[in-house]
Formats: structure tokens, sequence, C-alpha cells
């Protein structure tokens, strides 16, 4: 049995790689991860946490930043775990003819949760797309008001107070935000075609 143990983790305290993986799995399944892309950014680790394993990445290990619907980082071997896990989630969706539709229509469900919200302006439109990813702090998700626990991963967006979600109800949250911005900018360059006519 192969073991992951990234020289961040206390010596002692090791995850089965196997486990690792089927956390993955689940975690794809679910939304809460997306599959990883075949790039990535890669240096010197930021003190950021893993997306996979949930360890801080530290300044003697190599880190690789993943742009995706978020930006998250990962630990080498994590993001090599990801990416395989990633293909085969992939290929399995398109063989059974899924197309990952429960997926889709979890992430549908939070995305008209997300408009409602803007509406009844219990929400605001994300003003850009900067954000971090860190652990849960017992706080409660702007986009589900569910918990966020502390064991969980979250995303906060920068530059606005206590405005943080669970990773795929930031997803909904920011390609809401980015429909109602792009709709804005149409509207805004419309008006100005009709005052210079």
């Amino acid at each position: 049995m192969a073991w992951l143990r990234p020289s961040s983790r206390p010596p002692g305290v090791e995850m089965p790689q196997s486990d690792l993986r089927q956390t993955v799995r689940e975690r794809l399944a679910s939304g809460w991860l997306f599959p990883a892309p075949s790039q990535t950014w890669a240096g010197k680790g930021t003190g950021h946490v893993c997306i996979v394993c949930g360890i801080t990445i530290q300044s003697s290990e190599v880190e690789n930043e993943v742009v995706g619907p978020t930006t998250v980082w990962s630990h080498v071997p994590c993001y090599s775990i990801w990416r395989e896990e990633s293909q085969t989630y992939e290929l399995a969706k398109s063989a059974d003819g899924t197309d990952g539709r429960d997926r889709s229509h979890h992430l549908a469900g939070l995305r008209q949760t997300v408009r409602e919200r803007f509406a009844n302006r219990r929400l605001f439109v994300l003003p850009h797309d900067k954000s971090w990813t860190e652990r849960g702090k017992s706080d409660i998700c702007a986009v589900c008001s569910k918990p966020i626990f502390a064991a969980e991963l979250s995303q906060e967006v920068i530059g606005a107070s206590q405005a943080r979600a669970h990773l795929v109800c930031y997803r909904a949250w920011l390609l809401e935000s980015i429909a109602v911005r792009q709709s804005d900018g149409r509207s805004s360059a419309e008006s100005a075609d009709t005052a210079a006519s």
C-alpha cells in the first residue's frame, strides 16, 4: 500500500494514498472539488492549505497553483492524485452518459439560490474574483446558510468582511456574479449607443 506523507505532515501522521484517492473521488462526485485542469503554476510553498489533503504547504515544498472556477493550491503529489482521479472521473462520466447531471443539478440549484439572494439583497454581487481558500472558521456560508465547519475548506472573498462560502457555493456565487457584471456591462454599452444615436 502506498502512503502519502507530505513533509508538512507532523511525523507519524500518515494518510494512505488509497484514502486520499477515495476522498478526491467523493469530492469530485459531489461537486465539492472541480476536475483538475491539465496546467498549473508551480512554485515555492507560500503557506496555503492544500485543497486535496488539507495540510499547509510549507515554504520548503513545491506548491501547484490551480486555476479553475476559483484558485486553489495543492502539494505536487496531491495534485497528481487529483489529476489522475479527475481524468478517471471525466471518462466514467462520459462513458455512463450521466455527464455529471447530479453535480450540475446541485450547482444549478445553488446558482438559483444565489440569484434569489441577489434579488432579495441578502447577498452582494462579487465585485471581482479575488479570494483565497482557507480552513473553515466555524462560520456560516453566505450562499447556502449552512455551517462551515473548522475541518472543511472554505473560500473567503478578499476585501469583504464575513464573506465566506463552501467551495461549491462560492463557485455558484462567482458564476452568477460574473453573469450580472457582464449583463450590467452590456446594459451600459447599449445605453451609451442609444444616447449617441
